[in-house]
């Protein structure tokens, strides 16, 4: 055997038996683990279980949300998991509009119902108005206060009545009616200067506020208008017991020129619904809720609600024999039994409202200056004259072929006749072919 393949196989040899070697090392016995009890084995049976219905839990609750949102991105198996609070906080946060929104008409309501309670709010001149603070992002918090909630947190004190000691009456005798205008005024200039500059440099409300037109009402278009209308009037028929015998002012609609009891017979029952009520009382609930009235019933009292001033009418007052404890002392003094009161379905609304107002609705076109419960009763009134003549055209057809068939048959013309009207037709269509025939000038032809 030559050398060099000996020398080679020793090498061979020799590595083999280095690996070997490794493998042969005893390896020392680990330590036998003590034993769990029942206990501990159900303890962390129980944790495995609590784990995996948390990442279960989480993982299906964000990936149907981002399948609800179209979302085909696959998650990770390890999420973080986040408080059931915020994702509520942060839901509630995405569905309703923020506090700066001077284009919200929602919010702009939600303000100025803040204003509505008397015992909060007194009344104040139309510069310095709940809608002038409204808009400008204020709420009414205590008696006469104004605050910026949610916002630079800024508060006003809106007080037109000014103290006077004994002294200051005293001089002030001969010109204090003049002199309690010319401070009134002065302070309505300093309240209005504080509606933009009561906000803090930072706050949003302070750079713009809400639109003129921010309390229009949507009376026009027919898919708001029709909708609203049957709300209010469904309102009233469970306190039509209340309705029936008091006494309206404005009983009809003025500028439809109907009576309410057309004016229902025409509507239903596309607008309205039906009704047991009797015809006259279901004519008042359509008149009322054609002046923006709603219905509503607290502690066994019926009133009417005002969605957009939110003044609300005690019906109990009006009903026929009601007498405050005022009016019966002056009516055992006068011996006058005669104490019925009487709604007047536009002044009971508040001055500033829309359905009294019509600078508050700021209508453009052919509807400027009018306010929401003219301009309703405007398109009620188109409305009603569309569909009538729209049922007119789907008669007349009818009509016109009983006409026709009741005319008497044309008379036969003679063949003279025929030949001479031939004739004639011919002779005009030759003198129109002569009138529109062109003659050109022959050309000269050199030689």
């Amino acid at each position: 055997m030559p050398e060099a393949i000996a020398t080679t196989k020793r090498k061979f040899h020799r590595l083999l038996d280095t690996l070997t070697s490794y493998t042969n090392v005893p390896v020392q016995p680990l330590e036998p683990a003590t034993p769990l009890t029942a206990r501990e084995k159900l303890e962390q049976a129980n944790e495995r279980v609590r784990k995996r219905q948390r990442q279960d839990g989480s993982l299906s609750s964000i990936e149907s949300r981002l399948t609800q949102n179209g979302s085909s991105i696959p998650l990770p198996r390890k999420v973080l998991r986040t408080s059931t609070s915020k994702q509520v906080e942060a839901a509630k946060n995405k569905s309703s509009p923020p506090h700066f929104s001077p284009w919200s008409q929602d919010t702009f309501l939600k303000r100025l119902h803040t204003f509505s309670r008397v015992s909060l709010w007194h009344p104040k001149p139309e510069e310095i108005d709940e809608v002038a603070w409204a808009k400008r992002g204020w709420q009414c918090v205590e008696v006469n206060t104004v605050a910026c909630l949610n916002g630079c947190g800024s508060r006003v004190v809106v007080d037109l009545h000014v103290q006077r000691n004994k002294a200051m009456e005293e001089e002030e005798e001969d010109d204090s009616d003049e002199d309690d205008t010319s401070l009134e005024q002065a302070l309505v200039a300093r309240y209005k200067d504080e509606i933009i500059e009561g906000h803090s440099e930072h706050c949003l409300w302070r750079k713009s506020g809400c639109k003129d037109d921010i309390y229009r009402l949507q009376v026009v278009r027919p898919a708001v208008w029709q909708p609203a209308l049957r709300s209010r009037y469904q309102s009233l028929q469970p306190i039509v017991d209340s309705i029936k015998d008091i006494t309206v002012q404005q009983a009809g609609i003025a500028e439809t020129k109907l009576t309410p009891v057309r004016l229902h017979a025409e509507l239903t029952p596309e607008i309205l619904p039906v009704s047991e009520a009797a015809e006259q009382v279901q004519a008042r609930a359509l008149d009322i809720a054609m002046h923006g009235w709603r219905g509503t019933s607290e502690l066994n009292a019926e009133l009417l609600n005002c969605d957009a001033c939110f003044q609300r009418i005690g019906l109990w007052m009006y009903q026929p024999g009601y007498r405050a404890r005022a009016a019966m002392d002056e009516d055992d003094d006068n011996n006058n039994n005669n104490s019925t009161a009487t709604i007047d379905l536009l002044e009971m609304h508040r001055e500033h409202c829309p359905w009294r107002n019509s600078h508050s609705q700021q209508a453009s076109g052919t509807l400027a200056g009018l306010n929401a419960s003219q301009i309703l009763s405007r398109v009620v009134a188109t409305y009603l004259k569309e569909k009538r003549r729209k049922s007119d055209e789907q008669t007349m057809p009818v009509e016109v072929d009983e006409l026709a068939d009741n005319l008497p048959d044309t008379p036969k013309l003679s063949r003279q006749e025929v030949e001479q009207q031939d004739r004639e037709r011919e002779s005009r269509l030759q003198k129109l072919k002569r009138l529109l025939t062109i003659k050109r000038p022959s050309k000269v032809v050199a030689k």
